[in-house]
């Protein structure tokens, strides 16, 4: 989703994977309280809950649009669907390498924890990345496993922590800057 503030728009990603099966505040709202549920996203395997009562049910089925009666000469096919395996081919990758499906954030999370793991000198640092675990819970889990040493919160001014970011890059450390 897109959430526009006083400050910004930003792009906003579901913390919870599934189907996104109804949106319940339209688009272009405004004033939309924190905490207000925008959507219903279910699951693997869930079912969506069933109307509360019979009334309910009726609208529900009223506005399932009916398919409309096929002509005999309208008939075609859909063209066949072209191999993309071939297409996302990266010369890079080998041959049978394992893929697996995971989003930004985890992809970020598991890049910084994995410099981190590798090199003692590389630390986060950023408004609420620790207690908070960041911007979209870009560092969940972070600070348990590093520490406050070397995931540090800092107060929510960009030229600050910056600036402590460029001074610790001076002094041989390699610092990830989240804001």
């Amino acid at each position: 989703a897109e959430i526009e503030t006083d400050k910004a728009t930003m792009e906003v990603e579901a913390v919870d994977e599934g189907k996104l099966t109804q949106i319940l505040v339209p688009e272009g709202a405004e004033n939309v309280k924190v905490n207000t549920p925008i959507a219903v996203i279910l699951g693997e395997g869930e079912a969506p809950p069933a109307p509360a009562n019979k009334a309910e049910a009726k609208t529900e089925a009223k506005a399932e649009p009916k398919p409309a009666p096929a002509k005999a000469e309208a008939k075609t096919e859909a063209p066949p669907a072209p191999a993309v395996s071939a297409a996302l081919r990266d010369p890079e990758i080998p041959e049978g390498t394992e893929m697996i499906s995971m989003t930004v954030r985890e992809a970020l999370r598991r890049a910084m924890s994995e410099e981190m793991r590798r090199d003692k000198d590389v630390f986060l640092i950023g408004e609420e990345v620790g207690q908070y675990q960041g911007a979209y819970k870009i560092s969940q889990g972070m600070l348990d496993e590093f520490g406050p040493e070397r995931v540090v919160d800092t107060p929510i001014t960009e030229h600050g922590f910056t600036g402590l970011s460029v001074g610790a890059a001076f002094a041989g450390l390699k610092p990830i800057v989240e804001f």
